[in-house]
């Protein structure tokens, strides 16, 4: 299910979703856009995490435009990850209602098939509203306001 004007990169004729392999891949994603930004780095259940943690929301313009690259702070796309960096926490496991987070990293099409069902005729049934979303895996977790280890300024 894809709610009308529910993202951003929707608007391009260059955003494509590829559903076939079941691994819920697009040709555009906004923590992505973010992660080459310079602006954090992607956890164990694929969110992004910055300075400002990863219960957020990112959204990209691109231009044709030349600017100085940004210094980045991190050398791996999971540095700022516990579980990736120091094999440590796992939180955001616990946190998932159906499962989708495990060590082996996040199962996408179980998540989408959670968000998508219960989750959206809940949203649906109780509010009135057609959405979906759940982003416990996102809260209340050590990387949810920050860079976990990272003190802030």
């Amino acid at each position: 299910m894809r709610l009308p004007g529910s993202c951003t990169f929707e608007l391009t004729s260059l955003w494509d979703q590829n559903v076939a392999d079941l691994r819920n891949a697009s040709t555009w994603s906004e923590r992505h856009a973010a992660y080459i930004s310079g602006l954090g780095t992607f956890g164990l259940c694929d969110a992004l995490i910055t300075p400002v943690g990863k219960a957020m929301r990112c959204g990209s313009i691109v231009a044709r435009i030349s600017v100085p690259a940004t210094a980045r702070a991190y050398n791996d796309h999971h540095a700022y990850c516990l579980f990736y960096s120091k094999g440590t926490c796992g939180v955001c496991i616990k946190r998932c209602p159906v499962g989708a987070v495990s060590k082996e990293g996040h199962d996408k099409k179980k998540c989408r098939e959670y968000v998508e069902g219960p989750i959206a005729q809940h949203a649906r049934n109780a509010y009135g509203v057609e959405t979906y979303g759940c982003g416990l895996c996102q809260t209340n977790v050590p990387c949810e306001s920050g860079i976990p280890g990272k003190e802030k300024k």
